[in-house]
């Protein structure tokens, strides 16, 4: 009995699991994409208000460089004129969702992207009160993916330009986009339009 309590007492005593130090990091900012310096393009931020699928609506974010080719479409009018939503296809291809598992290529599994954009936008001077010109572009536009069933969406893109003073030469571009993209959903057997919403802005201006 005895020896059995001196055993027991040469037994060391449970001793608290020591935590981890983990070091200290500080927060990082956000960082956009962004255009390269000395060049000119366009940032689009997409979102996708699926109530359902709230992952859906985290916003994506791209900036796609414009050559000077890109821009012709844009130059500054003199009257108002007519332009084809094709011209800008650079930058408005991305007006798609991510995420949307049925719209995927079943020998790549990647997403379908955009493979045409169409539409009448119309471009109109307005006045300029501060000396720098400006003007309106306005119109409904369709985008259809790459798939085999001319799977279309479409919506209103507004934007604002301005130009540089003594030139026909696009200085800025603000605007959004408002429209709807149908989701098939299988569980419940229905198809829904999902509002699909996008902002846009020149950089590096």
């Amino acid at each position: 009995m005895r020896e059995g309590i001196e055993k027991l007492n040469k037994v060391p005593p449970k001793t608290k699991p020591s935590r981890v130090a983990l070091p200290k990091t500080e927060p990082r900012p956000l960082v956009l994409p962004d255009i390269a310096d000395g060049e000119f393009g366009v940032r689009v931020i997409v979102q996708l208000l699926d109530d359902r699928m709230r992952a859906y609506r985290a916003p994506i974010v791209e900036a796609v460089p414009q050559k000077p080719k890109d821009l012709r479409a844009l130059a500054r009018p003199k009257k108002p004129r007519e332009l084809d939503a094709s011209e800008l296809a650079t930058w408005l291809s991305e007006l798609y969702p991510p995420g949307i598992m049925e719209r995927t290529n079943p020998k790549t599994k990647e997403a379908y992207r955009v493979a045409s954009v169409s539409g009448t936008l119309s471009l109109t001077p307005i006045d300029a009160a501060d000396g720098r010109p400006r003007a309106i572009l306005s119109g409904t536009i369709q985008l259809t993916d790459e798939g085999p069933d001319d799977f279309t969406w479409e919506g209103e893109l507004d934007l604002l330009l301005t130009y540089e003073r003594r030139s026909s030469k696009l200085h800025t571009l603000r605007g959004v986009f408002e429209g709807t993209y149908p989701r098939y959903d299988r569980r419940r057997n229905e198809a829904r339009l999902i509002p699909l919403v996008a902002v846009f802005e020149s950089r590096p201006d």
